[in-house]
């Protein structure tokens, strides 16, 4: 007659943690023989410490034999336990490495194009405190459009995410960090370039091309622009600026960016009613990608750093 299993008691020792290793990799070999290879251990030794395991526990945690292998709902649950467990001491190994200065990762982050004009110095402050404190720290920043910040996050082949991108999303983790002011801007050959901001209106603005942005602005700026003559989309700030100096279409980018051209005379902004915007710019990160140790601690000297500015 088999005895019962004695409840668990206790916390996990150096020898439970080892056979939660060994369970979890039985699990993704889908079964005792298959995990031979990945062990370096024969069957028996396999099948033994799977045992002892069990009697740990008190709990069955598979059916094994030569109907297969297959796990009991107990062992369902003490499997994700055990993966959960695991990946925390491997962030408590990555903390003490990061308490010893030794912190070894790589960060991909994507920004908004226009970052570079408005944030560029917080931005360099970040990049210079961690790789200070961190000197192997790999970074990988690249400035893009926002449709690709959110995409490549939304995908997992960015950690960060850098936007002013308004898009709902239950599967992202959106931080509020600052905002970008907006301006219509038209170039110097633009039949409106020379005309007195005073003698503006709505109406004529919606008889010229306009350039828009695949970015979704705030509600009330996206009424305004919807009722413009919509004559081209271009999805990056340098390609609307681009369209904007041809002085063939009206378009809308940040004032920040947009000073440099404005001081050279190439472009002016047109002052109306409503013709200007503030967008949130947000640090996004996928929810179901936990940030590693490095992306957690650049996140946090990225908003400290943006919410000063």
């Amino acid at each position: 007659m088999t005895q019962p299993f004695k409840p668990f008691r206790g916390n996990p020792s150096d020898a439970d943690i080892a056979r939660l290793r060994e369970f979890v990799e039985i699990v993704a070999a889908g079964g005792v023989t298959a995990a031979q290879a990945r062990l370096g251990k024969g069957k028996s030794a396999i099948s033994l410490g799977l045992t002892r395991l069990e009697e740990r526990l008190g709990l069955r945690l598979c059916e094994r034999g030569r109907s297969g292998f297959r796990l009991t709902e107990q062992g369902q649950l003490v499997h994700s336990a055990a993966v959960q467990l695991l990946n925390e001491i491997g962030r408590f190994s990555e903390f003490v490495g990061a308490a010893t200065r030794r912190l070894e990762d790589e960060i991909t982050m994507l920004a908004d194009d226009s970052f570079v004009f408005a944030f560029a110095d917080p931005l360099a402050r970040a990049i210079a405190r961690i790789s200070d404190r961190y000197p192997d720290l790999k970074l990988n920043i690249r400035m893009t459009s926002p449709d690709q910040v959110y995409a490549s996050v939304l995908e997992g082949s960015a950690d960060l995410g850098f936007t002013a991108l308004i898009r709902n999303s239950d599967a992202l983790d959106a931080t509020s960090v600052c905002a970008e002011r907006m301006g219509i801007f038209c170039g110097r050959g633009h039949p409106l370039f020379n005309r007195d901001d005073a003698t503006l209106s709505y109406d004529e603005l919606r008889r010229h091309g306009f350039v828009a942005a695949e970015v979704t602005q705030e509600e009330a700026f996206s009424e305004f622009v919807r009722g413009l003559m919509i004559k081209a989309v271009a999805p990056t700030i340098l390609s609307r600026m681009i369209m904007i100096l041809s002085s063939r279409y009206l378009g809308m980018v940040p004032i920040e960016f947009a000073r440099y051209w404005v001081e050279k005379g190439a472009i002016r902004e047109l002052r109306i009613n409503g013709g200007q915007t503030e967008n949130m710019c947000y640090l996004i990160h996928r929810k179901a990608r936990p940030l590693g140790l490095g992306s957690t601690i650049f996140r946090g000297i990225l908003v400290d750093e943006l919410r000063e500015q």
